[in-house]
């Protein structure tokens, strides 16, 4: 195998697999990366046993090949060469591999390439597309309701959801829930479930490009679900099991709807969290009623706080304590002046947005504290 390319593009490329390398463990093949020249293109394949990925990047081939080298150590390597042209040269039967860019000379180690665990694309898959930034906006406006903990796998993942007319995403870890749609360009055949790691999906939206909108195809068959786009194709496994039925989540009845300056209601918010951030529970207790809302929070340790606000309010006079923080996290991610809230004593509150109809919320109260 001989190749060249620019250092930068190697790079880039190695640093879009590498992630899915396992850790070493010994000399096991999973713990590299298989390098394959040929047609003047390089493809790079890395694996962790559960997530997959290959990247394809022009170089100029002038002898095809492939080998496998230690992930742990090529893409540190390369980021230390000085820009350029990056030349790469293994010799058919040798065990190592040799790297030139500029006055440095590196050999590294090699393994056998026929033992690595290769990439095979989904068979006969189902799939549809999203532009890129619709997918990196559905994820940013729903991951943080994802659960921190791996008791119930189930919720550890992003449901995405996609039929006739529209594509949902939707996370809840039982206290919150966030939904995110986007309108579908083509309808699908039938409808789709996926439950798909958060991790996953966190890898695949760093690996989008920033300054260059691209369609990503998304993909699936059984428990697969594949990614590409840019050269690059990502494939995971699904998180089985059923997700619950989020539509039901959401309240149809409410005792009171607020309607709420944003920023003033967020800086509130932000005032309050100093004093509950160190309790167990992050608690700020909401006194709604005619025209204000009063925000307080108490510690025993720290002090309190209180504050009142204006509000365009109908209905009756609640108090309701809620976790500060989860009330935090829809507020830093919405847009608009205003802000709607529709409140029931003992359920969820609906949170919408001003102008995006398409983004909703619900978070419950905390009871008993």
């Amino acid at each position: 195998m001989k190749l060249s390319l620019p250092t930068q593009a190697l790079q880039s490329a190695l640093d879009q697999v590498s992630r899915a390398a396992a850790p070493k463990v010994g000399n096991n093949a999973y713990a590299g990366i298989l390098l394959s020249a040929a047609d003047n293109m390089l493809e790079i394949q890395a694996t962790d046993y559960q997530v997959s990925v290959r990247v394809r990047t022009p170089a100029t081939v002038t002898e095809p090949g492939e080998t496998v080298v230690l992930a742990a150590y090529l893409p540190e390597l390369i980021k230390k060469l000085p820009a350029g042209t990056v030349e790469i040269q293994s010799q058919t039967g040798a065990s190592t591999l040799l790297i030139r860019a500029g006055r440095s000379e590196n050999e590294m180690v090699t393994g056998v390439a026929g033992e690595f665990p290769r990439l095979d694309e989904l068979d006969h898959p189902q799939q549809f597309t999203l532009p890129s930034d619709q997918l990196r906006d559905m994820y940013s406006l729903t991951q943080f309701a994802v659960a921190g903990d791996n008791q119930r796998p189930i919720f550890s993942g992003i449901l995405l959801e996609a039929g006739e007319k529209a594509a949902h995403m939707v996370a809840t870890d039982t206290h919150r829930l966030a939904l995110r749609e986007v309108a579908l360009a083509d309808a699908l055949a039938q409808p789709v479930r996926l439950v798909i790691p958060e991790r996953v999906l966190a890898d695949v939206v760093r690996l989008l490009p920033m300054n260059e909108p691209v369609d990503v195809t998304i993909s699936w068959h059984r428990d697969y679900v594949a990614f590409e786009f840019a050269g690059v194709y990502f494939m995971s496994n699904l998180i089985a099991g059923e997700f619950p039925d989020y539509e039901r989540v959401f309240p149809t009845r409410f005792d009171a709807t607020a309607i709420i300056d944003r920023r003033e209601f967020t800086a509130a918010l932000e005032r309050a969290a100093l004093i509950s951030r160190n309790m167990a529970y992050k608690t700020v207790t909401l006194k709604w009623g005619d025209g204000s809302v009063e925000i307080s929070a108490t510690s025993a340790e720290v002090g309190s706080t209180e504050e009142t606000l204006p509000v365009d309010y109908e209905g009756e006079a609640l108090e309701i304590v809620f976790n500060c923080f989860y009330l935090l996290d829809i507020l830093k991610r919405s847009t608009g002046d205003k802000i709607t809230l529709h409140i029931l004593q003992n359920g969820p509150m609906l949170v919408e947005q001003e102008n995006d109809p398409d983004y909703r919320y619900v978070v419950t109260p905390m009871r008993g504290h």
